[in-house]
């Protein structure tokens, strides 16, 4: 890869613009299939998130290789219109298997387009401008994480199941033409002479960095303890707290508010990678007491404030901490690195999931939001020092040079 020599922001704009847009429909579909299927209970809610994060654990080796082979213009339409026929699919009165089995093939196809548009963000920001290109991208990902919940909580309010299954196809259509209309592309490099690529790759690499390895393993343990809020937060809300859609999706709203503002704050700051550190340290240490402290809370305002925060302090994870890990990882292999992370993460989120769903029938929401928040929050203190000493060697070797 030849290393831009100037950082393009228009088009990191335009590309943030187009894949917001596409988040938001997925949000709609995500809301709207837990709303249908929240009267089967914990499980039935535990079950549609495991179908529609397996994609990720299954695939990951090959969406890595694809990225890292195939070029933007190739990737990107093809699995676009893929999902989008099966989110259209949703919107007819299906059965449940195969609502499970469409969500499946949906998702199949973003953990294969995610990494081939992560392969963007090296060639159109220079490296040291990667940590606020990757706060501005996410800017745009947290107005849709805005919008989302507060449409998503109106349409199915007012419309019932099946307007929003719709808005997702057409957005996942509109994003196969960006790679053209905004004339971006990777194009891979090639093989050596006898050389294979190695679908592997990527795993071997996040355990073979110990800055990379500590970090996921961290990361590992707070997803870990906080996914299941993705499973109780709505029996929270709507049968403890009384809350109905609407107010479900304005909770949902808060947490994007804060990462909304937290993001363009790093966007238009520029810091130095000491300081990027320590903002990620305070980041993750609030983000692993949150659920415990929503799991105390009287209402759902409550929740609103706590979310607010926690969404603030998440967006210092996807800005420096996934800007750390693409500054220390080769172009060649940024595509199997960044599956293999996201199905790690994966693996943490559907194990957790799946116990939420056990354990929230079993003891009660807000007992077990408490117990993953205290859990979280042990994680963080045995972990985080691990990531700050081993960063702080490459600061510390980069200034020496």
């Amino acid at each position: 890869m030849i290393a831009p020599t100037k950082t393009q922001w228009g088009k990191i704009q335009a590309l943030a613009l187009a894949r917001a847009f596409s988040i938001l429909g997925s949000q709609l579909t995500v809301f709207t299939l837990v709303f249908r299927e929240k009267e089967a209970g914990p499980a039935a809610i535990a079950t549609l998130f495991i179908v529609g994060t397996l994609p990720v654990i299954l695939f990951a080796p090959w969406a890595g290789t694809i990225a890292d082979r195939f070029s933007t213009k190739q990737v990107v339409p093809l699995f676009s219109v893929i999902g989008a026929s099966a989110i259209f699919t949703l919107s007819q009165d299906v059965n449940h298997w195969l609502m499970l089995a469409l969500l499946f093939v949906a998702n199949t196809c973003q953990s294969i387009i995610g990494p081939t548009w992560g392969k963007l963000t090296p060639i159109l920001a220079m490296k040291e401008d990667i940590g606020r290109a990757m706060g501005t991208i996410q800017s745009y990902f947290a107005l849709a994480g805005l919008a989302g919940p507060f449409i998503a909580g109106i349409l199915v309010d007012r419309t019932g199941f099946v307007i929003t299954f719709m808005i997702d196809a057409a957005l996942t259509v509109m994003i196969a033409f960006i790679p053209f209309v905004l004339n971006l592309n990777h194009e891979p490099e090639e093989l050596a002479a006898g050389e294979k690529t190695r679908t592997t790759d990527g795993f071997r690499f996040l355990m073979k960095s110990p800055l990379l390895r500590s970090l996921v393993i961290l990361v590992f343990g707070l997803v870990f303890c906080v996914s299941v809020i993705n499973v109780g937060d709505v029996f929270l809300i709507t049968e403890e707290m009384g809350g109905n859609a609407f107010i479900y999706g304005l909770v949902g709203t808060s947490f994007a508010v804060g990462m909304l503002l937290s993001n363009v704050l790093i966007g238009k700051t520029k810091v130095t990678l000491t300081k990027e550190l320590q903002i990620l340290g305070i980041g993750m240490g609030i983000l692993s007491v949150a659920g415990a402290f929503v799991g105390i809370s009287p209402n759902y305002w409550v929740v609103m404030v706590i979310w607010f925060i926690a969404g603030a302090a998440n967006a210092t994870i996807n800005s420096y901490g996934v800007g750390m890990m693409i500054k220390e990882t080769p172009h060649e292999v940024q595509g199997r690195v960044f599956a293999a992370f996201g199905a790690l993460i994966s693996v943490a989120s559907i194990s957790s999931m799946g116990i939420a769903g056990l354990a929230v029938g079993a003891f009660g929401v807000r007992e077990v939001f408490v117990a993953a928040g205290i859990a979280a929050g042990v994680a963080f203190l045995l972990l985080f020092p691990t990531v700050y000493k081993e960063q702080m060697k490459i600061i510390k070797a980069s200034s020496d040079l």
